[in-house]
């Protein structure tokens, strides 16, 4: 899951009285600064626990017992210290201390969190919360099937003479990191958008002009130039995440007035409960801007994650926005800085490597989604008979979507 690399809070800020706990300020420094010693289990246990205790941000909604896994999990790595060498092999040890890291992180709610333990070592191990829900959840999938068959469903309408003004955009940053496959076109008169991660903007600043750019501003065209609009839409399935400036080039063309869509809030202070009030986030029009009054439609599946949702949910704030497709991975916290920024977020030392959100989020309504997903208007699953489908290019999800943009509903 990619980072949500800027976002920018202007606020008032207050202070807000931290809640007392016993174990709660013994290290009140930057966890990324503490000198651990990480040659017992319990060691480790302790430089993990007192990083989670100040630089998680969900505490307040979080239903773990941060003071009753301390308890609870304290002595168990106390005997993992001298029960551990009596495993004949490195990874038997590893394997146990995963066990018991699973077991008690697993319902973290938190779904960018990534935990990496003993990172500075051949025997690191990684546990990931919210993948573990995922695969739980009675509709789990494989991932990557949506981005893997995209070409065969275009290439299927094209050939059916549905699609008209296609661009498609593949662009390979060299680091990775801003790579990224974009396909845009109008199939029955409807016009589409679907790239494989909103890295639009670092494409952009890399290599102005990429091919993935160019299927981008084919979308943004379509939107501004296109004489009667039946719908749009935003086909995000298989989206990780990536930068928040994404979204301007996407809804920023569709509205005419400020979109405010969300409220966002960081830590303010070291205590678990130093919280930054609530701000508003927005979308402002684009100087070339149209507003859509037909359906706009956002496409999600398990694996929409982080600006995929926030996009669904800038969408579902709209009088014509609609989802459709499946409950989506629960990852809305923005990734926007380091613990010097907003007194959580991530932490790095030689015991664990903790990635997490430094933001929460909740909606115009007050509700927060992290840990559940944006769960869709119209539910079509990723099931056994869309896959079988989607290999003869016919795409279940995409036609429920442009059904609905057809009839109504």
């Amino acid at each position: 899951m990619k980072h949500i690399y800027r976002l920018i809070l202007v606020a008032t800020v207050i202070t807000l009285t931290s809640v007392s706990c016993r174990r709660q300020s013994p290290e009140l420094t930057n966890p990324n600064e503490i000198r651990v010693n990480t040659g017992t289990p319990s060691q480790v246990f302790l430089a993990f626990w007192q990083g989670m205790n100040n630089s998680y941000g969900f505490w307040d909604i979080d239903p773990t017992d941060w003071d009753a896994v301390y308890d609870h999990y304290l002595p168990v790595f106390k005997r993992l210290d001298t029960e551990l060498a009596e495993l004949p092999t490195t990874e038997d040890r590893m394997n146990r201390l995963q066990e018991v890291y699973t077991e008690m992180c697993k319902e973290l709610i938190d779904h960018h969190l990534t935990i990496t333990f003993y990172p500075e070592t051949d025997s690191a191990f990684r546990i990931s919360p919210g993948m573990l829900e995922a695969q739980s959840r009675d509709y789990a999938h494989q991932k990557q099937l949506i981005n893997n068959t995209l070409r065969t469903v275009y290439e299927a309408n094209k050939q059916a003479g549905r699609i008209t003004d296609d661009v498609v955009g593949i662009y390979n940053d060299p680091s990775g990191e801003n790579s990224i496959l974009a396909i845009s076109y109008r199939i029955d008169g409807v016009i589409y958008l679907h790239f494989t991660s909103f890295s639009f903007t670092g494409a952009i600043e890399n290599n102005p002009g990429n091919p993935a750019e160019e299927a981008l501003r084919n979308f943004q065209r379509l939107i501004l130039e296109t004489p009667d609009i039946r719908g749009v839409i935003i086909d995000v399935r298989d989206n990780g995440g990536g930068y928040l400036d994404d979204m301007n080039e996407l809804l920023a063309y569709m509205i005419d007035s400020p979109l405010h869509f969300a409220y966002t809030r960081v830590k303010s202070g070291l205590g678990r409960l130093d919280y930054d009030p609530w701000v508003p986030a927005t979308v402002d029009p684009a100087p070339r801007h149209r507003k859509i009054e037909a359906p706009i439609v956002v496409l999600t599946n398990l694996y929409s994650v982080s600006m995929s949702e926030l996009t669904a949910m800038a969408v579902s704030a709209l009088p014509n926005g609609c989802v459709i497709g499946e409950r989506s991975f629960g990852g809305t916290g923005p990734l926007t800085g380091d613990f010097l920024y907003s007194y959580n977020g991530s932490v790095s030392n030689a015991a664990v490597n903790i990635y997490c959100a430094t933001a929460m989020t909740k909606d115009i309504h007050g509700e927060i989604h992290e840990g559940v997903g944006i769960v869709p208007d119209i539910e079509v699953l990723q099931d056994a008979t869309m896959e079988a489908q989607l290999a003869n290019g016919v795409d279940l999800q995409l036609e429920r979507a442009l059904e609905y943009i057809r009839t109504g509903k």
